[in-house]
């Protein structure tokens, strides 16, 4: 009984960066029921990377989560590599993932170096439409759109599999210099689990409510093109009509975007807040 009572209750971090900061939630569960929840926001690698090792420290059985935010990456509705090769992509190259033996997501092998060099504390890096699979309910002739600072991530479905997905690109990413630890690219692989401005002349003023709303008018806009273009794509390709759009936003975007899609490309949408830190620990929970 004793020993028993020592055993530790894995603690499940999920992070990910956006423009200035990063977001991170830590979790415990026991059970089924969470016993322990904190957010964290930090500005840089270093505190990011000083928390982590500070809860390890005091719970071995601690695991650090994200997700792959650029657009290496993509789904295949099989997990048969023979379909790879008929969609021209090179599987010496990529990392696929199988889900349920029906479809599949993947990744490029370059991508996945890339992040573990940049965060060497990860155990579980999931692809971002892992995280629109997880979260969506209605996988019949529906579109799915996860918008966040920096891109639109969009996945297909028909007949409860996903065939098409796409990557929107919002801001341009910066490089920034930070840390890096060595690591061979062995490790990196056995790591991986499956899983507008303008001129404004003489005014000298804090950004205004009014440039607020443009700026927000202008995200949703994009997001609506991207979605022009996505259908685009898919219906040229034979794909079936889409009868529903979810849009899952995690930047505030504005409840009127499902009038203008509505208007403009005349499919009943919805719009919803979705949490990705949480989706990524309850992806996680079924890994650990």
């Amino acid at each position: 009984m004793f020993l028993k009572n020592l055993i530790f209750k894995p603690n499940l971090i999920a992070f990910y960066k956006t423009d200035n900061k990063y977001k991170l939630l830590n979790e415990q569960y026991k059970k089924n029921k969470i016993i322990f929840s904190e957010t964290k926001e930090f500005e840089s690698i270093k505190d990011l990377r000083q928390y982590i090792n500070s809860v390890t420290e005091d719970n071995p059985q601690t695991y650090v989560s994200s997700f792959i935010a650029s657009q290496n990456q993509g789904i295949v509705p099989s997990c048969d590599k023979h379909k790879y090769k008929e969609l021209g992509i090179d599987i010496e190259n990529i990392k696929i993932v199988c889900i349920n033996n029906k479809y599949s997501f993947y990744t490029t092998l370059y991508e996945l170096m890339e992040t573990k060099k940049q965060y060497p504390f990860i155990d579980f890096l999931y692809s971002v439409f892992a995280i629109i699979d997880k979260s969506s309910t209605l996988r019949h002739n529906s579109l799915y759109i996860l918008s966040t600072e920096n891109f639109s991530y969009i996945l297909i479905y028909k007949d409860h599999i996903p065939v098409f997905g796409d990557i929107f690109e919002i801001k341009e990413e910066t490089n920034e210099e930070e840390d890096i630890e060595d690591i061979s690219d062995m490790d990196i692989v056995e790591d991986f689990d499956e899983t507008l401005d303008e001129d404004i002349e003489n005014i000298e003023e804090p950004e205004t409510e009014e440039n607020e709303n443009i700026e927000h008018f202008n995200i949703e806009s994009k997001i609506i093109e991207h979605i022009k273009t996505a259908l685009k794509e898919y219906y040229e390709n034979g794909g079936d009509f889409i009868e529903k759009i979810f849009i899952f936003d995690t930047i505030g975007i504005e409840e009127n975007i499902t009038e203008m899609i509505n208007d403009e490309i005349f499919i009943e949408s919805t719009i919803n807040k979705i949490d990705i830190l949480k989706t990524i620990n309850e992806i996680s929970r079924k890994n650990v």
